[in-house]
């Protein structure tokens, strides 16, 4: 071990220890299994020791769980330390070689229903996926660089003052339903989406071009900033330079007009069985059970998709989910426990995949419209300092997470490497919350019941603060109440954050300027504005890296959000599929590539 642990310390160490190997035994999880991932994980020189100097652990099972494994036909992939942005994909993450097999079907599982497939509306992970593979999106992420690419616009180019962008659609594109893919299609989404009685989620991504906040606003019957040139032509001009902007438009994912110009886009039937671009086209959807979608024969790309459907199957409960993976019910699912690893690789069918670190970055986000004392710096930075992340990773997560310091993923090309954490240091805590004449001060704790995780976050958070004096009450309720209160801003603390970032760093726009719609914490602050202005209207990579570096310094020293600790994930499929990459965002994002091995 690196340093003495205490009795109090190590009494802690058990107890976690006890709470995970029977929460992990419910799932199916072998004890075995279990120490082989503390093993794996950051705290391993720390924990396994304590397990056996108490007597949880014999020096045989240690070197067990320590030891190399055997290589098997389904070994489990690692992303590198000091990774890219998506970590590159192994022999056991994606590269095979031979010709794409035509056929099959692929059933994966997910543990939450989609709310919606109005690609306007959508709101969350699993809708926006279904979106993106029923409507396509207008340019796309790269899995791997992160960077935009071709989608059904081919190509674009970019005026000399970084404003006017003409795009240039595929030749030959079509809906579903035959009927061509025009710029005309692009330019009726797009009004749809600014459009403000339909109330997309996405509207403020798109406020930027010339003239959409007029449109928005009702005030004019156009978007200035919008042309169609030709059917294969489409020009946007912008307020001003947006070098986010081209990420953006893969939340445009256009809708028929032929089929919709002049009905309601929040709410018409045709969203119940939708008609789209994409590679794949609905066939059915049972709430709560199977989404069933088909290869599209009118796809742009005529040797896509290999596989003839998907099925998105509902799998509430986390150990059936498990179990339907290791049976063959289902051939893959985002969700199984980082815990399990090792025991779907024993099947022998399954390839299992350790995500990139930076997918889910865990904390608080202190919401100043609730609680007026959060609207103080001082206050926030406190709560942060009272806070030791690196004793919650290993204690508490067992090593199975890691600290973090920052929203945006370690391997972006914008991540602050030299960025410190926030010091753990309860005495200046207090000395802030005194100067701050914040003391007696109560706070509501907000997570999601049901995750262990986030569970033990508010547990070890209420330890913190009350070493500081503040009284906490823990609100861990059901996941859904937790996402209304993350979108209306009525909590004091939240846990997720809802405020991080995937592919470009432009993504913290919108839940920390001042004005923006989606600043739900009602976080304020004129410097912050000015480099997120900077941040969008800056085209050289190398000096929107130094602006989003300051960026990252001001979120640690105003701390509107404090980043604490990487949940991880891993992604698992049956080794009978192939085409895919180990990547920040959806493992099956690009599904349209994937095909029987």
């Amino acid at each position: 071990m690196d340093e003495p642990i205490s009795r109090e310390r190590a009494d802690l160490i058990v107890r976690q220890f006890h709470r995970y190997e029977q929460y992990f035994a419910r799932q199916g999880v072998g004890r075995r299994q279990f120490l082989r991932m503390i093993a794996l994980g950051s705290a391993a020189a720390t924990v396994l020791p304590v397990l056996e100097a108490c007597g949880l652990t014999t020096p045989a099972e240690v070197r067990q769980a320590t030891a190399q494994p055997v290589a098997t036909s389904a070994p489990v992939a690692q992303p590198a330390a000091t990774a890219a942005p998506a970590a590159q994909p192994t022999a056991a993450a994606g590269t095979q070689a031979g010709a794409p097999q035509r056929g099959g079907r692929i059933i994966i599982g997910t543990l939450g229903e989609a709310q919606s497939i109005n690609p306007l509306l959508s709101n969350e992970t699993e809708g926006q996926w279904r979106d993106k593979l029923l409507f396509d999106e207008f340019v796309r992420i790269d899995l791997e660089s992160l960077k935009p690419v071709p989608g059904i616009a081919s190509d674009w180019s970019v005026s000399s003052d970084g404003a006017t962008y003409t795009f240039t659609l595929r030749d030959g594109v079509k809906f579903s339903d035959g009927q061509p893919l025009t710029a005309s299609d692009v330019l009726f989404t797009l009004q749809g989406i600014l459009t403000k009685s339909v109330a997309s989620v996405h509207a403020p991504r798109f406020l930027p071009i010339q003239g959409a906040q007029a449109y928005f606003d009702g005030e004019a019957s156009t978007i200035s900033g919008a042309q169609v040139v030709d059917d294969r032509t489409l020009k946007i001009t912008l307020a001003q330079p947006n070098a986010a902007f081209v990420s953006s438009l893969r939340w445009l994912r256009p809708l028929p007009k032929h089929l919709l110009d002049g009905k309601d886009l929040s709410n018409d039937p045709f969203f119940q069985a939708p008609i789209g671009a994409g590679p794949f086209i609905f066939k059915s959807w049972t709430n709560g059970q199977d989404y069933v979608a088909e290869r599209n024969p009118n796809y742009w790309d005529p040797n896509k998709p290999y596989l003839d459907g998907f099925i998105h199957r509902v799998i509430p409960d986390s150990q059936t989910l498990v179990l339907a993976l290791q049976t063959g019910q289902i051939d893959g699912s985002e969700y199984a426990l980082p815990t399990q690893a090792d025991q779907l690789k024993a099947a022998g069918n399954m390839t299992v995949i350790v995500k990139p670190q930076g997918v889910d970055t865990n904390g608080w986000s202190f919401g100043q419209k609730s609680n007026a004392a959060l609207k103080d710096p001082r206050v926030r930075r406190a709560i942060a300092m009272a806070l030791d992340t690196q004793r919650f990773s290993t204690d508490f997560l067992l090593g199975l997470g890691q600290p973090a310091k920052s929203p945006i993923p370690p391997g972006s090309w914008a991540y602050n490497q030299s960025l410190q954490p926030i010091p753990f240091d309860p005495a200046q805590a207090k000395a802030l919350l005194q100067d701050a004449g914040a003391t007696g001060l109560t706070l509501r704790l907000t997570t999601n019941a049901g995750n262990h995780f986030r569970e033990d976050w508010v547990t070890f958070t209420q330890q913190g603060l009350s070493d500081i004096g503040v009284n906490v009450q823990p609100d861990v309720k059901e996941w859904t109440q937790v996402v209304k209160d993350g979108t209306d801003g009525t909590f004091d603390l939240i846990c997720p954050t809802f405020a991080g970032v995937l592919v470009d760093p432009d993504e913290l726009y919108l839940p920390l300027y001042s004005t923006s719609s989606r600043n739900v914490m009602g976080y304020s602050n004129p410097e912050m504005d000015t480099l997120l202005d900077q941040g969008r209207q800056t085209v050289d990579l190398d000096a929107r890296k130094q602006i989003y570096a300051q960026v990252q310094q001001l979120i640690q020293q105003d701390v509107p959000a404090f980043y604490a600790w990487d949940r991880p994930f891993v992604s698992v499929t049956a080794s009978r599929f192939t085409g895919y990459k180990n990547t920040i965002l959806s493992f099956f994002n690009d599904l349209q590539d994937w095909s029987l091995a």
